[in-house]
């Protein structure tokens, strides 16, 4: 059987738990709060409770443990994380090993945080993993939240709280998080000490007090970019490169963030010049119509950034961005430091000036920078 984490959220285990739950998708956020459920209603004394990672054991001491007997308890709960990293011979062995677990047990698998490219193409879980565990047992997943359930979702926490917020608060703080309940546990949080006794949030308390997700801020750094203002694009750049960690590890993922924002502005421009007619030029991923219809908040930014920015200017931007990917791998010459590589790139791009000839919109295609 396979559900939604909100549905099994609402019901929750049952009267007879399956032998076997998969837990994957990359809402992080409902991925914890469903292996809590699983914890809370199955694990009922913690000596007969085993985590363990598969990138840390070998799939024996894992078939081990999930055939062991329980001895306080009516059935030993075992917990595997990290899944996606299992050998082939490996995921062969649990696969079979499913259908032969003994009744006392509770094995339950879930993914390490799934990147959006493994999400794409459902990489993450090895396919036979996957059949066994929906034939014999539950598949939950865990998929990122549309902006309709995002808001349900944060109405019960703040309802929780006994808090209420202004639908300007909402707006601003769905944004902030990226629709992401595990960004927003936290700083919702942070708004409920903040506030205090004072029942209402405002957009101001959320402006104060929300840390931005790398996204956002890559979102305003795009922002800066549209309006040629070289001083806030790199102040913004600044901030993200000094709160990320080592511009070897943030500067590829940073290029990849501005890529795919560029992609979504080029779709928008040209949805706005040539109405639906342009989703037949959409690339799957990222796709503007498929995002829009989850998160509908993002829309109206992304217009006002491509109305700044023409197709021969986006056209550039791509231009801009392959050359500074090619440079930071070494394949073209020139000064491949990560963090000279996205300043110069910063600055390239508040400099886009249309060319006197115009490329086709077709060819208009952002370059990998995976």
């Amino acid at each position: 059987m396979a559900v939604n984490a909100t549905e099994f959220l609402n019901k929750g285990v049952g009267k007879t738990p399956a032998r076997v739950y998969l837990v994957h998708g990359r809402e992080e956020g409902q991925k914890h709060a469903v292996l809590q459920r699983l914890r809370d209603e199955l694990v009922a004394d913690d000596f007969d409770r085993a985590h363990l990672d598969a990138q840390e054991v070998d799939v024996s001491t894992i078939l081990a443990e999930a055939m062991s007997i329980p001895a306080f308890s009516p059935r030993r709960v075992v917990f595997v994380r990290g899944i996606q990293h299992l050998k082939s011979a490996d995921v062969d062995n649990l696969a079979d090993t499913v259908s032969r677990l003994p009744e006392s047990t509770c094995l339950i698998l879930y993914t390490h945080a799934e990147s959006e490219e493994e999400d794409r193409r459902g990489s993450a879980v090895p396919a036979k993993l996957l059949n066994a565990a929906e034939k014999l047992g539950v598949v939950i997943e865990c998929k990122p939240l549309s902006t309709t359930s995002f808001g349900t979702w944060m109405d019960g926490r703040l309802r929780e709280a006994g808090k209420e917020m202004t639908p300007e608060a909402k707006e601003r703080f769905t944004f902030l998080t990226a629709a992401s309940t595990a960004a927003a546990e936290p700083e919702l949080q942070k708004l409920v000490w903040y506030v205090g006794e004072r029942t209402l949030i405002g957009r101001e308390d959320v402006e104060m007090v929300v840390s931005r997700t790398v996204e956002a801020q890559v979102f305003k750094l795009v922002d800066a970019v549209a309006l040629r203002d070289t001083a806030s694009a790199m102040r913004l750049l600044q901030d993200v490169l000094s709160s990320g960690g080592r511009a070897e590890a943030v500067v590829p993922r940073l290029m990849v963030l501005i890529a795919r924002q560029f992609r979504l502005l080029w779709q928008m421009r040209l949805q706005i010049e040539y109405g639906d007619e342009a989703a037949q030029w959409f690339p799957s991923d990222p796709n503007l119509a498929q995002l829009l219809a989850r998160q509908r908040f993002l829309e109206r930014n992304l217009r006002e950034q491509a109305l700044r920015l023409s197709l021969q200017e986006l056209n550039l931007a791509f231009d801009r961005l392959h050359q500074a990917d090619r440079v930071l791998k070494g394949i073209d010459q020139g000064d491949s430091d990560p963090r000279r590589v996205i300043e110069r790139l910063v600055v390239d791009l508040c400099n886009l000036r249309s060319p006197t000839t115009r490329r086709s919109m077709q060819s208009a295609v952002a370059p990998d920078t995976g």
